[in-house]
C-alpha cells in the first residue's frame, strides 16, 4: 500500500510536471538616448522616434506578463505597451490564430499572425536585414543563464516610388536599431520552441527570430532614432496556469478588427 501511495505521488509530480507552463514578467523602460552617428541630429528621425515612444512604451515604462504552454502563448500588457492598451491580453495560438482581448469592456477580435504578416506585406513592408552574433559571453538573468547576442536591424520604409522623387533629401528611407540580447540557451529550450511556433510568422516577418537564436530573450538592449529601449525578465518560473487561461471568456463579445491608427 505504501509503494502505491508513493508512485501515485511520483506519478502526480510528473503530471504536474508535463503540464507545467512557463510564466515569466518582462519590465520594459525607454528614454532618450545618443542618435547613431549614421542619423546624425536629423530632425525628421527625431520626430519619428517621439512618435515610436508613444506607441511602444507611452509612459517611459511597462511590464509584460508571458505565459507559454501547450496551448499557446498569453501576454497580458500590464501598461500601456507595443500599441497595446493597458490590460490588453494577447492569446497567440499554435494554430497562428491571433485573440486580442479587452477586459474592461469583455470584448475581444481575432486574426491569424499568417494574415497579419500578409498584410504587412500588401502595405509594402519589406523584411529587415538583421545580423545576429553570438558573442560567447554569458550572463545570469532572474537566476537563469543566457549567452549575449549582439544584433544590428535595418529596415527600408514602404515609400512608393513615385513619392520618393518629391521627398527632402535628408528623408529618412530606412529605419536602423542595434543593440543586443541575452538568450536561454539550454534551459526553459521547450517554451521557446512552443512560443516560436505560435508566433513564428509575425516574429519571422520582423527579423526577431534571428535576435532570438532559438530561445528566450532574458534581456535586451536597443538603440533606435535617438532612444534607448532596455528590458529584462524580472520573475521566470514554472507553474500550473489556469485551464482558462488560454480560452476567451464566455461573456466577452467579438468585434470587428480596428484599422489602422486605432
Amino acid at each position: 500500500m505504501k509503494r502505491m501511495f508513493v508512485a501515485l505521488g511520483l506519478v502526480a509530480l510528473v503530471s504536474a510536471r508535463l503540464s507545467a507552463d512557463l510564466k515569466y514578467t518582462m519590465h520594459m523602460e525607454m528614454k532618450k538616448g545618443e542618435p547613431a552617428a549614421a542619423q546624425g541630429n536629423n530632425p525628421l528621425l527625431g520626430m519619428m522616434g517621439d512618435a515610436m515612444m508613444k506607441q511602444l512604451v507611452p509612459e517611459g515604462a511597462a511590464d509584460i506578463v508571458y505565459l507559454i504552454g501547450e496551448k499557446g502563448t498569453r501576454i497580458e500588457f500590464l501598461q500601456a505597451a507595443m500599441g497595446q492598451a493597458a490590460g490588453t491580453i494577447n492569446l497567440v495560438r499554435p494554430d497562428g490564430a491571433l485573440i486580442v482581448m479587452n477586459p474592461k469592456e469583455k470584448t475581444y477580435w481575432q486574426t491569424t499572425s499568417q494574415a497579419a504578416s500578409a498584410a504587412m506585406q500588401a502595405a509594402g513592408v519589406v523584411p529587415p536585414e538583421v545580423t545576429a552574433t553570438r558573442t560567447g559571453k554569458f550572463d545570469t538573468v532572474a537566476g537563469v543563464k543566457c549567452e549575449v547576442i549582439a544584433f544590428d536591424w535595418k529596415m527600408a520604409l514602404p515609400i512608393p516610388e513615385a513619392a520618393r522623387a518629391s521627398l527632402p533629401p535628408d528623408f529618412p528611407t530606412a529605419l536602423t536599431m542595434k543593440g543586443d540580447s541575452c538568450t536561454t540557451t539550454d534551459q526553459y529550450q521547450k517554451y521557446a520552441a512552443i512560443g516560436a511556433k505560435s508566433v513564428n510568422t509575425m516574429v519571422a516577418a520582423m527579423g526577431f527570430d534571428k535576435i532570438a537564436q532559438g530561445g528566450i530573450v532574458l534581456r535586451q538592449t536597443m538603440q533606435m532614432m535617438g532612444f534607448e529601449m532596455r528590458s529584462g525578465v524580472t520573475q521566470i518560473g514554472e507553474e500550473a496556469a489556469a485551464e482558462t487561461s488560454f480560452e476567451i471568456p464566455a461573456d466577452y463579445k467579438e468585434v470587428p478588427m480596428p484599422g489602422p491608427g486605432k
